[in-house]
C-alpha cells in the first residue's frame, strides 16, 4: 500500500492556525521517509491551552515561514495520494481550510481515519486515542509530536493491514464495510468554523481533543 500520513498541530482552535507538520511517507507498505516543518501561523497567536498539548511556543516559530511557503514541497506527498490521519477529520479540515485561506487551490487526494478503523479493527480496546491504542499495538513514539504522531498513524494503518491480511485500500474498504474520503477542487471548506465566539472556552477545548487528546 502506498499513502501520506499526517498529523497537523495548531497554535488556537482555529483549523487555520497551523504551527507544526508531520508527515510519513509510506511504499509499498514501508515508511519511506517522515518530514516535519515548524511553521509560523497567520495571524501569529498562541494560546495557552495548545501550547500546553504540543509544546510549541511563538518564539520557536516567530521566524519560520507561513504554510503557503512549504505547500510546493509538501505537495507531492498529498495530491493525487491516500492520506491518512488519526483522527482525519480534524486533520484533512486543517489542510483545506488553511489552503483556502491563502488562496490556494485545493489538491485532489483520497483519505481514511485511523480512529475509526482502529475502533473496527480493535473494538476490544477501552480507548483509541493514539496514545493508548500505540501502547496496546506495542508502537513506541512521543504523543503530540507532529513527526512521531505521524509515524504512529502510519504503523497503525500498517498494523491493521497486517493483523488482517489487507493488502489494499480496496481490501480496507470491504472489510470494515467503510469508504474513504475525497477531496477536490473547489470544493468549500470556508463555511466550517472551529468555534461559537459566544462559546470560546467549550468549543475551543472541543478543538483541541478533536485534533490532539484523540
Amino acid at each position: 500500500m502506498d499513502f501520506t500520513a499526517i498529523d497537523f498541530e495548531t497554535a488556537t482552535s482555529e483549523f487555520t492556525s497551523v504551527c507544526s507538520l508531520g508527515w510519513c511517507v509510506v511504499r509499498n507498505s514501508e515508511i519511506v521517509r517522515r518530514e516535519e516543518i515548524l511553521i509560523k501561523p497567520k495571524p501569529f497567536e498562541f494560546n495557552d491551552y495548545n501550547i500546553k498539548i504540543h509544546g510549541i511556543r511563538p518564539g520557536m516559530v516567530e521566524n519560520m515561514p507561513t504554510f503557503d511557503a512549504y505547500w510546493d514541497r509538501i505537495k507531492p506527498d498529498i495530491e493525487n495520494k491516500m492520506v491518512i490521519a488519526h483522527n482525519a477529520s480534524f486533520d484533512v479540515r486543517v489542510l483545506c481550510q488553511t489552503l483556502q485561506s491563502f488562496g490556494i487551490e485545493l489538491p485532489h487526494f483520497s483519505y481514511m481515519c485511523t480512529v475509526k478503523l482502529s475502533q473496527k479493527a480493535y473494538p476490544e480496546l477501552e480507548s483509541h486515542r493514539l496514545n493508548k491504542l500505540c501502547d496496546a499495538l506495542g508502537i513506541t513514539f512521543n504523543h503530540h509530536q507532529a513527526y512521531d504522531d505521524a509515524y504512529a498513524c502510519a504503523r497503525v494503518l500498517l498494523r491493521i493491514a497486517e493483523d488482517y491480511s489487507l493488502e489494499s485500500f480496496e481490501d480496507i474498504e470491504e472489510c470494515f464495510d467503510t469508504k474513504r474520503g475525497e477531496v477536490q477542487p473547489g470544493m468549500d471548506f470556508s463555511t466550517k468554523k472551529s468555534r461559537n465566539p459566544h462559546k470560546r472556552r467549550k468549543i475551543h477545548n472541543t478543538a483541541a481533543a478533536e485534533s490532539k487528546l484523540i
